[in-house]
């Protein structure tokens, strides 16, 4: 357990700047974009006094006469907000991750340090194992406490907008909203997303494992190259190949199963916050949804694919020999 410990310091070490400082980045671009939004929105307040300053209403008389119900639905909209805010660092995080596994096995082939790795007491299992973890546990965790630190600074900003406004931002900011219970929906999609991004984890590391030079080319231009070939073949000859299902339960698997939130069904969530409104977005995603995908054949069939590829790369990384 100590050595594994130590490989994945190891990882976070050779990766720190795509694990810990690439999400604080995007964080701070959102943070920024807010920021410079916000002050063009009260530039534009005091330059064109509306119908609030001219009857001499302030916003906090306008929230002391909130009712809670409708305290319920600024918090709703705060928490959608919040949740939706976090999507850039989730891009984020799967651009490195994809990254990441690319050069994950193949790196160490490249400059000789596989050499190095393997004259210790390190087993190839141990190893690959690690980087699976990385990728499915520390980086995403990183990626929380960057989104984290960007909510309360969100909050923090609309709170001085407020306060310029008259009102109380502990009544009508931080009261209704809800940062921590948004950060524990996020935390609870990560063992699904784990799941549901085997299939992209094997691929990568499968391609890492077994390509002599860019792994890249060969991660995206195989799979993409056999849909497009299936697809012209089915065009041409009227023989109704499933060259969409391949497009994508083969090629959009292998390649953005990575992303967080793949598995949800945005056109279910769309019709009912068409129905009931956005703060339904944060309702719908409790514990019966977080598992529903549990029971997804699809879902299973993509962990089986996933692990059958990164139990290749462990034998890949054994026997291989670019010498």
């Amino acid at each position: 357990m100590n050595t594994f410990t130590w490989l994945l310091k190891r990882e976070y070490w050779e990766h720190r700047g795509g694990f810990q400082w690439a999400p604080l980045i995007a964080a701070g671009v959102i943070l920024a974009v807010f920021t410079i939004g916000a002050l063009t929105g009260v530039n534009a307040a005091q330059s064109n006094l509306h119908d609030a300053v001219i009857n001499n209403v302030k916003l906090g008389d306008i929230a002391a006469a909130m009712t809670p119900e409708q305290r319920a639905q600024v918090g709703g909209a705060l928490d959608v907000a919040l949740f939706f805010s976090a999507a850039p660092i989730a891009i984020t995080l799967a651009i490195v991750t994809f990254f990441y596994l690319l050069g994950s096995l193949y790196d160490d082939r490249r400059d000789r340090s596989m050499l190095f790795w393997k004259s210790l007491p390190i087993s190839d299992l141990q190893t690959v194992l690690s980087k699976v973890v990385t990728a499915t546990v520390v980086a995403p965790l990183f990626a929380l406490a960057a989104s984290l630190v960007m909510m309360l600074g969100l909050l923090l900003v609309l709170s001085l907008v407020v306060m310029f406004y008259g009102a109380n931002p502990v009544t009508v900011i931080w009261g209704p909203a809800s940062p921590l219970k948004v950060l524990g929906k996020l935390t609870l999609l990560l063992p699904l997303n784990a799941l549901w991004a085997l299939p992209s984890i094997g691929w990568l590391m499968l391609c890492s494992a077994w390509a002599r030079s860019k792994p890249f080319l060969w991660a995206t231009l195989l799979p993409v190259s056999v849909a497009t070939c299936i697809s012209i073949f089915d065009a041409v000859t009227k023989l109704r190949l499933p060259d969409s299902w391949f497009w994508q339960h083969i090629v959009f698997r292998a390649l953005f199963s990575i992303f967080p939130g793949g598995w949800l069904d945005f056109e279910g969530l769309e019709r009912r916050m068409d129905d009931k409104g956005p703060e339904v977005l944060l309702n719908a995603l409790d514990l019966q949804t977080l598992f529903a995908p549990l029971g997804s054949v699809n879902l299973w069939l993509g962990v089986a694919a996933g692990i059958g590829m990164i139990s290749a790369a462990i034998w890949l990384r054994r026997w291989r020999d670019d010498n």
